[in-house]
């Protein structure tokens, strides 16, 4: 029995390990794909919110006037059906003058979800970019970051989608500020730069992404999935576009603040995959085949708690096959970030 349970915890860190190793090969073994272009796309900015606090929310719009662009933005703003006094106050700060040109739509009923409200925007027929860039409603862009976005998309007429590098607005110090903080400039950085050199990064960033118009039409808009953002990615891949990653394009947002939240943030992305997996298999059997892999994966972490969680109750219980794993992991994952680091100086 108990070397059941052993072989049982070893199979998630044995799956990642082999799949960072993987992509190492893959970023040190591929060429980057670049192009110049001398014009960039005109562009759409989508703000969905609910709720929202309205001095973070004109916080964003702020970041959003910054924006170091040649062309003038349309920045839609949707309010997915908020009872607070956010619409009210947005209806002020827009009445002044900006640089970019904004418009504000209204959601009678908040549709629980982020893809119906990207959708209702779609149907109204305003949307008027070559290039939608979905922002959420706490995530502050850096001033040249739609430049880098929309540039990085253009280079490639095959790419349906490119996500910005994030970090997190939260406070050092603490350990799950920490990790958070490395995680996300860090190893998801560097992996989605290996998966980038294939054009096939599959969890995109949905607090900021840029997605050319024509494949959003394509691919049926952006759904009723939970995770929006990483079913129509799956969805799009399924459907033979590209995807890619721009590092240079920064932005920074909220992330979760207490372990509770960390481990809700990480079932619901894990769910996320499983929707995606449907939506690739609805595609194509061929390539829900392809996808079963990566499904696997996340029907394991649906059942087991994250690493984080798991790594102090393995060694308590002496269980040092998928500590030993999760070890080398991490020396893959370090070695990813340095290889990732050098490559941006």
């Amino acid at each position: 029995m108990h070397e059941v349970i052993i072989w049982s915890l070893t199979i998630p860190p044995a799956i990642t390990c082999i799949m960072t190793l993987g992509l190492l090969i893959i970023f040190l073994c591929s060429r980057k794909y670049v192009t110049q272009h001398d014009e960039l796309p005109s562009v759409s900015v989508l703000i969905p919110f609910y709720n929202e606090d309205a001095a973070i929310l004109i916080k964003v719009l702020d970041h959003i006037e910054q924006q170091v662009y040649p062309l003038q933005l349309q920045v839609v703003l949707i309010d997915d059906g908020s009872t607070n006094d956010t619409p009210e106050d947005l209806r002020c700060w827009l009445m002044d003058s900006h640089i970019h040109n904004y418009q504000l739509l209204t959601r009678e009923r908040n549709g629980g979800r982020k893809g119906p409200a990207l959708d209702y925007a779609l149907a109204t027929g305003i949307l008027r970019g070559d290039i939608y860039v979905v922002v959420d409603s706490d995530t502050f862009i850096e001033p040249d970051g739609i430049s880098h976005l929309a540039s990085k998309l253009w280079q490639n007429p095959k790419c349906a989608a490119v996500c910005g590098s994030l970090a997190p607005v939260n406070p050092r110090g603490s350990l799950l500020g920490d990790i958070q903080f490395y995680e996300l400039i860090g190893f998801h950085g560097a992996i989605r730069s290996a998966q980038d050199r294939l054009g096939r990064v599959p969890i995109l960033s949905g607090a900021f992404v840029a997605h050319r118009a024509s494949a959003v039409k394509t691919v049926g808009g952006w759904g009723h999935w939970l995770v929006e953002d990483i079913s129509w990615c799956w969805k799009a891949l399924a459907m033979n576009f590209h995807t890619g990653y721009a590092p240079e394009a920064l932005a920074t947002t909220q992330c979760p603040q207490t372990f509770a939240g960390f481990s809700r943030q990480r079932r619901r992305w894990a769910r996320g995959r499983v929707e995606a997996f449907i939506a690739a298999w609805c595609v194509s059997v061929w390539k829900g085949l392809i996808f079963a892999p990566w499904f696997v994966l996340t029907s394991i972490q649906l059942l087991f708690p994250p690493g984080i969680i798991m790594l102090p109750i393995l060694i308590y219980f002496q269980l040092w096959p998928p500590v030993i794993l999760s070890v080398v992991t991490l020396m893959l994952y370090l070695i990813n970030v340095h290889l990732h680091e050098i490559t941006l100086q």
